[in-house]
């Protein structure tokens, strides 16, 4: 039987709650600072808890922690194509935040006991290539901790055995008829 799916719903919440969290660390001013990307990813995991329990009410329980792991994590590749979009677009709505980047970086690589000429040649590749490196990693980081969150939320809504059927727990034939 095929199984009933959420995680469009959820990837789209998932994803536009990741942006007002994002948008609201930007005009705090806050969005540059080292903690501010892990709390980024707390209305993921959340997301991907609420579409894992959602996905396993859908289906009555008659679901394995595969079945609820593929729905977080394809719930997760949704909340990162949106995740892409915003990302170029806030580069053209908010251009600072490229500038910000670069001073940043070019901190963190002073920090570290680069060269001057390294610093620049640097800066330079990372000028030209600025949206590309930025989309590897939003694709990166959000696809990695997206397949380790949806681990954590597949083993969270409760299952039923391979054995059992949804019979097994008393529950309503009717309940299972589509």
């Amino acid at each position: 039987m095929e199984k009933v799916q959420t995680h469009m719903k959820y990837g789209l919440f998932t994803g536009i709650a990741m942006i007002v969290l994002g948008l609201i660390l930007h005009v705090a001013g806050q969005s540059f600072q080292s903690w501010s990307q892990y709390v980024t990813y707390i209305p993921l995991l959340a997301g991907l808890i609420l579409n894992a329990q959602a996905f396993a009410k859908a289906n009555n329980h008659f679901v394995t922690f595969g079945n609820v792991f593929s729905s977080g994590f394809k719930a997760c590749a949704i909340v990162t194509l949106i995740m892409l979009v915003w990302g170029v677009i806030s580069l053209y709505i908010f251009p600072d935040m490229r500038e910000k980047a670069m001073e940043i970086a070019e901190k963190s690589m002073t920090e570290r006991g680069m060269s001057d000429d390294q610093i620049q040649d640097a800066l330079e590749m990372t000028k030209k290539f600025f949206i590309p490196f930025m989309m590897g990693g939003i694709l990166f980081s959000t696809m990695f901790y997206g397949a380790i969150l949806s681990l954590i939320a597949a083993a969270i809504p409760k299952k039923m055995g391979n054995n059992q059927t949804p019979f097994d727990n008393n529950t309503p034939p009717e309940q299972f008829q589509h």
